[in-house]
């Protein structure tokens, strides 16, 4: 049979160009493969519906943003097969039996394009899609519709690889950014991911820790089959090359993965990981409600059902701009990493400028708390400034920070998760040594500043 073929492509773009061309294959394959069956028989009517279906997903792929794709064409043999696009819109295609011309056009003064197929025979059926999704994401590669740590039932985000995080080291802070990088890597990439039996343990002793969603968890039984397993060090750069799709099946991280931009993304997933255990909440919520007495007597206890119920309450119920402050010293002063007070002090003071219209008061963890009580000794008689207790763990402080309105860092990744997970302004001090890019350490919301210039020392000099 004499079948003639015609594309006609006119300021189309190069990506909608390929997947005409492969739309156009389709339909040729599909010609030739129907010449050799009978209609009236059952499997044949069964593949059409295959065939049609697949090429349905191949044409909702080459959807542009208000874009209209109108599908003309001619059958001897027509099966009907309708579908519902994520934006409501309903799709019919029918069984081509003749093909003569496809004509791909786009409308003057829009982005809309015109697909118009010819064919040889008289019945003619119209095929209209209407959607208002954006190119990309329509593509798999791009869907990111999960908003919770449950990954997404959507279809294209099919687990492709894996990621292993079996060894860790440093403190609480550091184990974060290690779960974090490995969590959000996991998420862009669509990867199954396994954390080591200690990781989880040492965090969920210390946070909620959800249970990672069973789609994305990868088995400890499995991982010994695992094979071709590549190996990544970083330590506190940030790696781009690492959320190409596909540039890894099997991934094992080491070191640190201090950079928040391997899972900033998923800042809110990330947060419901790193959120309040219920004994936290219960701690929490007693030794806050005794502390605000003082501000308010006649206010109810604090919830302790959720961290974010909790946060809510003690922003909004004493109406006080709460700021956080995390001072790292022990370890600190013989690296040569400690803050000086006039930096702390310079923190403290353009908050309460920026907020002069409001009762500013300050919430305080460290390792030193001696020399909290020393330098603050005005403050917390005052009732501005308050410690919290020695009793408290390292969970503990770190979620009573995040419960403030803004933040004050000194240096580490432990006051780095108290800032990030508070979600409010952070001050940081710019004299710390983190070893790390300060683009891709610090988010931009933190502002790095430094102790005012002594001017005592100025005038000796002069």
């Amino acid at each position: 049979m004499n079948t003639s073929y015609h594309l006609n492509v006119t300021s189309i773009e190069s990506s909608l160009k390929r997947k005409v061309f492969y739309i156009v294959l389709t339909v040729v394959i599909v010609m030739l493969t129907f010449q050799f069956f009978d209609s009236s028989n059952q499997k044949f009517i069964q593949s059409q519906n295959i065939v049609y279906t697949n090429l349905f997903k191949i044409l909702k792929r080459t959807s542009v943003k208000n874009t209209t794709v109108k599908t003309s064409i001619t059958t001897t043999q027509t099966t009907t097969i309708t579908a519902t696009t994520p934006a409501a819109t309903t799709t019919t295609i029918s069984t081509i039996t003749s093909l003569t011309s496809l004509h791909i056009t786009p409308l003057k003064n829009s982005s809309n394009v015109s697909i118009t197929v010819a064919t040889l025979a008289s019945q003619t059926l119209s095929t209209t899609t209407a959607t208002t999704t954006n190119f990309d994401e329509v593509l798999c590669d791009n869907i990111t519709g999960s908003k919770t740590i449950n990954m997404s039932d959507n279809p294209c985000e099919r687990i492709r690889c894996n990621i292993l995080l079996r060894q860790s080291g440093g403190r609480l802070g550091n184990r974060m950014f290690m779960f974090a990088s490995a969590y959000g890597l996991a998420r862009a990439q669509n990867c199954r991911l396994f954390v080591a039996q200690p990781i989880l343990k040492e965090l969920s002793s210390n946070f909620q820790m959800k249970p990672i969603d069973k789609k994305m968890l990868l088995p400890a039984e499995e991982v010994n089959k695992l094979k071709a397993i590549s190996q990544q060090l970083s330590i506190c750069e940030f790696l781009p090359k690492m959320l190409i799709p596909h540039v890894f099946h099997t991934l094992e991280i080491f070191g640190y993965w201090q950079s928040y931009l391997y899972f900033d993304a998923y800042r809110e997933e990330i947060r419901e990981f790193f959120s309040s255990r219920d004994d936290t909440l219960s701690r929490l919520s007693a030794y806050l409600t005794n502390m605000t007495v003082v501000i308010c007597p006649q206010c109810p206890s604090l919830p302790t059902k959720t961290h974010r119920e909790l946060r809510q309450a003690f922003q909004n119920r004493y109406n006080v701009t709460w700021i956080s402050i995390h001072i790292r010293r022990t370890d600190f002063r013989g690296l040569g990493y400690s803050s000086d007070d006039s930096y702390i002090r310079r923190a403290m003071n353009i908050y309460r400028r920026r907020y002069h219209n409001f009762d500013v008061r300050f919430l305080v963890a460290s390792d030193d708390r001696p020399y909290c009580q020393q330098i603050f000794e005005g403050d917390i008689k005052a009732r501005k400034v308050f410690v919290l207790p020695s009793r408290f763990s390292p969970g503990d402080d770190l979620m009573a920070l995040t419960l403030c309105h803004h933040a004050i860092v000194t240096g580490g990744t432990y006051g780095f998760w108290a800032a990030y997970l508070g979600g409010g302004e952070v001050i940081h001090d710019i004299r710390y040594k983190a070893g790390c890019s300060q683009m891709e350490y610090y988010p931009p919301w933190f502002m790095l500043i430094g102790p005012l210039p002594n001017r005592n020392d100025k005038a000796s000099k002069t």
